[in-house]
């Protein structure tokens, strides 16, 4: 079971270097501690940090729990000695399937039969030992972060997937999948979207083995070059392949074109492998440039970058949108007048708040704040009035969105002021359409401000703006948008309605809401559905505030239920907020 090797062979690492530190200090004296002698061992002297920091953990836990036992100094020294001798490796971890208990037990009995010292397999040092192992590796075997336990689930869905076969038999090993599980996971809060990005990266894991396995249309160079590359890949060490086809393409001269692109379309995908956006961008510039025997001009690598920024913020794809960071990076070191550095600065932007919106982390959403804003001193509004009116636009809501992380009013104003800006240009006669599009922003800067002023003048501002907003983005043209703005009305009417006390407010957001619904549907957009019904369980408790009514506690547990069952998989932040709903419902008597 992969997902069960996950911090396995890490652990078994830390354990060796650790049975061979205590076996230091006893050689070197007792007054050594174990985790000061870790620096005279050579293996950890090579460890990662992270791998040190396991191990010093091990180190740490070891001398905690000697410390504090009830063992007398005797006792304490053969346990000492036989964890020296005997430390769990990562096959005695697998024999016991990963429970500690069961890893203890089999190794008490395997020290009863094969240890020399008569000292050691005793009843009661092999108790001592059995126990010590016990609490040692019953912390260590669990997954300590978010991050690892999504990397565990990761690999269970893997090994039950139908892609999994493939990999196998593509001769893709399980410590490449491991390797792939834990790059998608550091770049990728949400679960459901760190799935999706794992599947992707299978496929062009399996096509990178497969590829070097066929024999292609470009000759025994570019055969032996790609048979050495998946051979690299199979086992996870993409960087090494990626490096071995760059050392083929400096070998190769203008004259072999198509041979340099197949190797540069090879060394993209070992680089996406690796999550290596960096390279992957240096060599996208360099197959443009090949293809227009040149340099690629500012218009085609932006094509490029836009490719790369849809697919990440229509497929989900994060690492789409980090090689669409990278390639914004280097197009604006080679844009060459204000129009074009604007233009850079604005696309990396959009890419920055994209990525930065689907993180926990806000230091994206700053970058991309600060890129608007130098966008704005290339793109002014007398120059390019429509260009500067967009990038208003999407700074105003990086601002947003950092506002309502931060709970920050500051930043609020300032992103309500950038869309107002935005609307001086982008007038309904002249770009309807974007027009809405700016209304509806507006109004949501203007809920989270009202949400948060006792003044009510906020709010009905928000729903002005919504209303504003729904004269274009209409049911027929614009179905899903439509029913956004009707989700947002809904949720400024709750809230002005349960402020007020008032039935007929929260009748409104009622329509709103089953308005929104209508395009809303489970089926098409089972995330947004789960949003509104959630707002709809909010809407019950408000009118229970209002007449007290047990039935709307009823339908407010319905709502959220349903909402928590489709946020479960693929929303945790989501399903937990349901958790607290539910919790609500229930210390009001509505269970």
């Amino acid at each position: 079971m992969i997902e069960k090797s996950l911090h396995s062979a890490n652990i078994a690492a830390a354990i060796a270097v650790v049975a061979t530190a205590t076996d230091l200090t006893l050689t070197g004296g007792a007054a050594t501690g174990i985790g000061a002698a870790l620096s005279g061992v050579v293996v950890f002297k090579d460890m990662g940090g992270a791998d040190k920091k396991q191990a010093k953990a091990v180190a740490a836990a070891l001398e905690g729990y000697i410390a504090n036992s009830h063992l007398t100094a005797g006792r304490r020294l053969v346990v000492r000695q036989v964890f020296a001798k005997f430390p769990p490796s990562l096959a005695d971890i697998a024999a016991g399937n990963h429970d500690a208990a069961s890893i203890a037990a089999n190794l008490r009995d395997h020290v009863q039969t094969t240890a020399t010292d008569p000292s050691h397999k005793t009843p009661q040092a092999l108790q001592d030992y059995n126990e010590l192992l016990t609490a040692l590796l019953k912390p260590a075997l669990r997954p300590r972060t978010q991050q690892e336990a999504d990397i565990t689930k990761l690999l269970k869905r893997t090994e039950t997937s139908e892609a999994y076969t493939r990999m196998l038999e593509a001769g893709v090993t399980e410590h490449a999948i491991l390797k792939l599980a834990q790059r998608v996971a550091e770049d990728v809060d949400d679960l459901g979207q760190a799935w999706i990005e794992l599947q992707n990266a299978i496929e062009m894991a399996i096509r990178v083995q497969k590829e070097g396995k066929t024999p292609s249309n470009h000759g025994d160079f570019v055969d032996t070059v790609l048979a050495r590359v998946a051979e690299l890949a199979k086992d996870g060490a993409y960087g090494d392949a990626g490096a071995a086809i760059e050392a083929a393409l400096a070998e190769e001269d203008a004259s072999h074109e198509r041979r340099k692109d197949r190797l540069l379309r090879s060394g993209i995908e070992l680089a996406l492998l690796d999550r290596d956006t960096d390279k992957a961008a240096d060599l996208l510039i360099i197959r443009a440039d090949l293809a227009v025997d040149g340099r690629a001009k500012f218009d085609d690598l932006r094509v490029l970058q836009d490719l790369y920024y849809e697919q990440g913020r229509d497929k989900g794809f994060t690492l789409d949108l980090m090689v669409a960071i990278a390639l914004a990076k280097r197009i604006l070191a080679l844009a060459t007048n204000m129009d074009e550095r604007g233009t850079a600065q604005n696309d990396l932007g959009n890419a920055l708040a994209t990525l930065g919106q689907r993180h926990r982390d806000s230091e994206r959403l700053e970058q991309a704040v600060m890129a608007f804003r130098a966008a704005l001193e290339e793109r002014t509004q007398d120059n390019v009035p429509l260009g500067w009116a967009m990038t208003q636009n999407n700074l105003g809501a990086a601002l947003l969105m950092l506002a309502e992380r931060g709970n920050e009013t500051a930043r609020l104003e300032m992103a309500i002021k950038a869309f107002r800006a935005a609307l001086e240009e982008r007038t309904q006669d002249k770009v309807p359409l974007d027009w809405a599009m700016t209304q509806n922003n507006l109004g949501n800067a203007l809920k989270s401000l009202g949400a948060r002023d006792s003044d009510t003048a906020r709010l009905e501002q928000a729903i002005l703006a919504f209303r504003a907003a729904l004269e274009e983005w209409t049911q027929d043209k614009v179905p899903l948008d439509w029913a956004g703005i009707q989700n947002n009305l809904g949720t400024v009417l709750s809230t002005l309605g349960a402020r007020e006390s008032d039935s007929t407010r929260l009748e409104q957001a009622v329509a709103a809401y089953r308005a929104a619904l209508e395009e809303r549907t489970q089926d098409k957009v089972p995330l947004e559905w789960a949003a509104t019904q959630y707002n709809l369980a909010n809407l019950e408790l408000a009118f229970h505030g209002v007449n007290g009514e047990a039935e709307h506690l009823q339908q407010a547990r319905g709502y959220a239920l349903a909402a928590q069952q489709v946020f479960a998989d693929s929303a945790p932040h989501y399903a937990a907020m349901c958790d607290r709903i539910l919790a609500l419902i229930d210390g009001l008597g509505g269970d």
